[in-house]
């Protein structure tokens, strides 16, 4: 029987099929290629959108004239000018050679500098004489200052004056008895006749300490009596607080005391009958009481009382 050779055919045929698919994968490449060669080649142009722009005719008229080439003489002379600070022989030499117009707005300047420089020295000499004036103003006017006493130093003053003048006046009493006493003794005259004589001063000088005595007690009672009224509003100063509720609960008495607490002030209780006052205070004279209440008008409304 022939034997057939199954092994080599297949190999044969697997070749033949891998040149076939490579050769129609390159025609079908280079087609492709050839295609999309000759579309982009008949493909039209994009069309590209222009803008049209108006063109804007020049308006018909008289145009303006050209830069002169001229330079004027003025923009020359400012270029090339020189401001002089001193008055030296040069200084005025080139000040001889400017301009009329030029030389007036100098002098113009310089007199400006001139005024402005004496009316600083003029306010000066102004102020200086101003607060001389004051320094000699100020004693004068602090005088009615010392003047202003109150009653009870317009009392004491006067009860001093008083005491000196007498104290004056009893000296000088003395003096003249001495000097009686002297003169008696020069007239010899005798002794029982100068007893009677200084009985009699010393009973007169006894009578005038006596009404002396009376009067200073009469002064110090005029001083007690001026100086009472002071003493009232004195005591009367820190009697001031404030009443901020009356309540028949205790619990709310006492939740209003803690909130016045916590706000900083001293608040209390005060139970009668069957009301309980919050009270504060006293804090004071009736201004202090007044800046209490706004203070504590965050908390509750409270009354001014005296205390």
């Amino acid at each position: 029987m022939p034997q057939r050779d199954y092994a080599a055919r297949s190999n044969k045929k697997k070749g033949i099929n891998k040149s076939l698919i490579l050769g129609i994968i390159i025609f079908l490449l280079l087609a492709g290629g050839i295609g999309l060669w000759v579309l982009k080649e008949n493909a039209p142009a994009p069309a590209i959108p222009t803008i049209q722009q108006n063109q804007v005719t020049p308006p018909q008229g008289p145009a303006l004239p050209s830069r002169p080439e001229e330079v004027y003489s003025y923009i020359r002379d400012l270029e090339t000018r020189e401001v002089l600070t001193d008055n030296s022989q040069k200084s005025q030499e080139k000040l001889a050679q400017l301009s009329a117009e030029q030389k007036q707005q100098l002098e113009a300047k310089l007199k400006q500098e001139e005024a402005a420089r004496l009316a600083a020295e003029k306010a000066q000499t102004e102020t200086t004489t101003a607060e001389t004036q004051t320094d000699a103003t100020v004693p004068a006017e602090q005088q009615p200052a010392v003047v202003a006493l109150t009653p009870e130093e317009l009392a004491a003053k006067k009860a001093a004056e008083q005491k000196a003048a007498k104290l004056a006046e009893e000296k000088r009493k003395q003096a003249e008895l001495k000097k009686q006493q002297e003169l008696a003794k020069q007239n010899q005259v005798p002794v029982e006749t100068a007893k009677p004589v200084e009985t009699a001063a010393s009973a007169e000088q006894q009578a005038k300490l006596a009404a002396e005595k009376a009067k200073k007690a009469e002064q110090a009672k005029i001083v007690a009596s001026a100086a009472k009224p002071s003493d009232k509003p004195a005591a009367q100063a820190g009697r001031f607080g404030l009443q901020c509720g009356a309540f028949k609960n205790k619990a709310q008495a006492e939740n209003m005391q803690a909130r016045l607490a916590m706000a900083g002030f001293n608040a209390r209780i005060s139970s009668s009958a069957d009301w309980n006052r919050v009270f504060v205070g006293p804090v004071g004279d009736r201004a202090a009481a007044s800046n209490a209440q706004s203070n504590a008008r965050s908390v509750a409304e409270c009354v001014i009382i005296s205390m």
